[in-house]
C-alpha cells in the first residue's frame, strides 16, 4: 500500500512537472470573431475603402500601425491561414492628412504573399504556446518623432490576446509581430 502511494505521488509529480515544464496548448478558443478594437476596425475601414479583403476567418493576426509627422500612415497587416492551411500575409499601406502636410488620402501600396517556410514554421510553435497569449508587455527602443504605434490582434484556436506597443517589441509576441510585419 506505502508502495502504491509513492509510486502514485511520484507520478502525479512528473506529470505535474512535465505539463509545466511544456509551454505548448492544445486548441482551446472558439472566439474567431473580427477584432473590435477601434485601431483595428480603422484598419478594416482602410482596406474597404479600396474594396480589399479583410480575411477575417479561424487563424489570423491583425496589425494595425499608425505614424503621424508629415503626413498620416497608416498601415493595415494581416497574416492568416488559408484553406490549405498555408501563411499568407497581406499588407495595405494609405497616406494622407492629419500630420503638418495636408495631402490627399491614397493607397500606397497593396501586397499580398505567402511567408516562408521558415517564418510559417516559427508562427506555428509561437500561436501554440500558453505565454503568448498572457504575457507582459515588454518593449524596448526609443520613440521617435512620427514613429508608429502598433496594436496586433492575435486569434488563433489555441488563444486570443491584444497587444498594443510602440518602438520594438520584444518576447514571444515581438516574435510574431516581427514575422508578421515582415522585420528580420
Amino acid at each position: 500500500m506505502i508502495t502504491a502511494m509513492k509510486t502514485f505521488a511520484a507520478s502525479t509529480l512528473v506529470l505535474v512537472l512535465v505539463g509545466c515544464a511544456t509551454s505548448t496548448i492544445s486548441p482551446m478558443n472558439s472566439d474567431f470573431s473580427p477584432p473590435a478594437d477601434a485601431e483595428l476596425v480603422s484598419g478594416f475601414e482602410l482596406r474597404d475603402r479600396y474594396s480589399l479583403p479583410k480575411y477575417i476567418v479561424g487563424t489570423a493576426i491583425y496589425v494595425d500601425s499608425v505614424a503621424v509627422h508629415h503626413d498620416y500612415t497608416e498601415t493595415s497587416t494581416i497574416v492568416w491561414k488559408d484553406t490549405a492551411g498555408e501563411w499568407q500575409r497581406s499588407q495595405v499601406v494609405e497616406v494622407g492628412p492629419g500630420g503638418l502636410l495636408d495631402i490627399e488620402r491614397k493607397l500606397v501600396s497593396n501586397e499580398t504573399s505567402s511567408l516562408t517556410k521558415v517564418q510559417a514554421e516559427s508562427l506555428d510553435r509561437l500561436i501554440r504556446r500558453a505565454d503568448l497569449y498572457n504575457s507582459e508587455v515588454n518593449r524596448t527602443g526609443e520613440i521617435g518623432i512620427g514613429a508608429p504605434r502598433h496594436i496586433m490582434a492575435i486569434v488563433t484556436p489555441f488563444g486570443r490576446t491584444t497587444i498594443e506597443w510602440d518602438g520594438r517589441l520584444r518576447g514571444k509576441s515581438g516574435a510574431v509581430a516581427d514575422i508578421v510585419l515582415g522585420h528580420d
